[in-house]
């Protein structure tokens, strides 16, 4: 590569930072309007404090727009909001009588920003095990709740004689699945003339970030069948080069005609709220098969003002804060005079743990989106759950299973090592050939290839240890990049693996000085350097610049990822030092292959 392809390629990376931070800094200057926008809003609305009609009457919001909470409910006096909090070994569920569900679920073994416990639907106003007939109906309506040990009962009977009743049953000690509480959601006809019922929705409840810097891309709603994480970034305003759309109030944009959904789920990066439809519906006339047949979600804005009620701190300038709320369509029934039906669920609300996931009967596990390696992810999860269990560390865990994988891909990288060095000692035999073929690009090509096949070199068999690897890399991408035993984890500076290893933040511009990724960056060089020279001059000038490239792919993630490439780029210069001194193969003719006789 000459000089102006260095230029190009420098200019290239410079240009990357440099719009990484002016789209930093435009997002913060939207994300403060934004609120501002929000807390007038909020003021409007508090100022004129509107009646509501009741949620089978209430018409879809357009736009999406979160409705107050009424004063008034259907011409009903106002009715006050009484919490009912019921704690179990893991959980602890408060439950409100406005929309019959549960507030908030605070997860007693995970400690959340701050010191506190991690809440889901913390910043949410619909409860999880909401249950309306249109997803923007206002959730906020009275119901009469009964307390039990360890179950709660909401009923609620509407103009036409419409009853709804909701019982929840939470876990208790010694539960196998000390996260998934129940709920069964009955309709029975109290009125004269048969009804209707259309396709109802169940509600999820809120997600949101869990620290103030942490990626929109981990925040949103999915489903069974979703391929993909519809996260909050997904419902705003996009434009590149004078294509892309404005901003999507819900989703879907339409009706995709779905059918057969299993569970749907609100997730952050560490944290999920799942509903499952149990298969069976049972009624008067028996049980039925019962799944999902729709799916809705929207974002709302987290203002400054509730993400620090609950503790946490705002860093400098606003940082645009999202949540998403989601919900599952049940299909439709009628229901004669007289005559009802119950659906059950199950709700997860806990910790995204793949071996807590995997026992649920729906893939539920899938929300975790593993991608294309999943069986890698899940194969290296499982072997460093096992080794911080004898090791009482994730660190140890990491670095033993980076090692376990370096001894095991030892011999190839042996046999590459050799191929590479072949390739150097052919180096000045291509050379001529390139220079006596140079104005022939396609007889150079001939006689470069025959030259491999003389002398049995494999111009490939370098490459194959970092293909092996890659997969590997990919799947502890995956697996470190969502594993939430990671949270917390320490290791010498770092206080929390799952969470980039942030020391310092540089003063006016607010950017992170992370250690790992540079450390990692580092050790990437020394390999190389140590590393037998292969490829024409291009090529190697070109590699010069994957430090720089991993340490742009890895800067913001979890500092776990760059744990492990560090220790693995360490591991390869151990071993390149305890081959480079072996004997250098010699370059001899492959014997021609013995010509068959006719």
């Amino acid at each position: 590569m000459d000089r102006k392809g260095i230029i190009a390629i420098t200019l290239a990376i410079v240009t990357l930072f440099a719009w990484t931070f002016y789209s930093q800094r435009e997002s913060q200057k939207t994300a403060a309007a934004r609120a501002e926008q929000v807390r007038a809003a909020e003021a409007a609305k508090k100022a004129e404090a509107p009646a509501s009609p009741t949620p089978d009457a209430q018409p879809a919001t357009p736009g999406g727009a979160v409705p107050a909470v009424p004063a008034t409910v259907g011409g009903e006096p106002a009715v006050e909001e009484k919490i009912e909090t019921l704690p179990t070994p893991s959980v602890e569920f408060s439950f409100t009588n406005l929309g019959g569900g549960i507030a908030k679920a605070s997860l007693l073994k995970h400690e959340g920003e701050s010191g506190r416990r991690m809440t889901l639907n913390e910043f949410g106003k619909i409860p999880i095990g909401a249950v309306t007939l249109t997803p923007y109906a206002d959730t906020r309506v009275p119901f009469t709740a009964s307390v039990e040990a360890d179950a709660i009962t909401f009923e609620r009977t509407d103009k036409s004689g419409l009853q709804l009743t909701k019982k929840f049953t939470l876990p208790q000690a010694g539960d196998a699945e000390e996260y998934l509480a129940t709920v069964d959601v009955t309709f029975t006809n109290r009125g004269e003339q048969p009804q209707k019922v259309g396709t109802y929705y169940i509600h999820n409840g809120s997600a949101a970030q869990i620290h103030q810097r942490d990626q929109s891309i981990y925040t949103g709603f999915t489903y069974d069948g979703n391929s993909d994480l519809v996260n909050v970034g997904w419902f705003g305003a996009s434009s590149f080069l004078g294509m892309g759309h404005a901003e999507r109030p819900v989703y879907p944009e339409k009706d995709p005609g779905l059918g057969g959904v299993r569970w749907s789920g609100v997730t952050n990066q560490y944290f999920s709220t799942i509903i499952s439809p149990v298969i069976t519906a049972k009624d008067s006339t028996g049980e039925h098969a019962q799944r999902g047949a729709a799916v809705w979600a929207r974002r709302f804005v987290i203002t400054d003002e509730a993400w620090e009620t609950t503790g946490r701190s705002v860093e400098g300038k606003s940082e645009e804060r999202y949540a998403v709320e989601g919900a599952m369509g049940m299909p439709g029934f009628e229901l004669a005079p007289g005559a009802s039906r119950t659906q059950s669920f199950t709700i997860y609300a806990g910790p995204r743990e793949y071996s807590r996931l995997a026992r649920l009967p729906n893939d539920e596990d899938e929300i975790l989106e593993f991608g294309w390696f999943a069986f890698v992810s899940k194969i290296l999860l499982n072997g460093m759950n096992w080794l911080n269990a004898r090791l009482g560390s994730y660190a140890a865990a990491i670095i033993v299973l980076t090692l376990i994988i370096k001894l095991l891909l030892w011999p190839m990288q042996n046999k590459a090592t050799n191929s590479m060095k072949k390739m150097s000692l052919l180096q000045p035999k291509m050379t001529e050939m390139r220079e006596k073929y140079k104005d022939d690009p396609a007889r150079m090509n001939t006689e470069v290839m025959k030259l491999y096949k003389d002398y049995g070199v494999n111009p490939f068999a370098g490459c194959l240890p970092m293909l092996i690897q890659l997969p590997v890399f990919l799947g502890f991408y995956r697996m470190l990049d969502k594993a939430v035993e990671l949270r917390n984890a320490q290791f010498l500076w770092v206080p929390d693996l799952s969470q980039p290893d942030t020391i310092w933040h540089l003063p006016w511009l607010g950017w992170p000085l992370n250690v790992l990724p540079f450390l990692m960056a580092g050790t990437m060089l020394w390999s190389m350097q140590l590393s037998p020279k292969s490829g024409d001059p291009m090529q190697q000038k070109i590699f010069m610049f994957m430090p720089l490239i991993f340490i742009v792919f890895c800067y913001n993630f979890a500092s776990a990822l760059a744990l492990y490439w560090t220790v693995q780029n360490l591991f390869s210069v151990v071993q390149l030092y305890l081959t480079r001194n072996q004997a250098l193969p010699t370059l001899q003719k492959a014997a021609a292959p013995p010509k068959k006789r006719k």
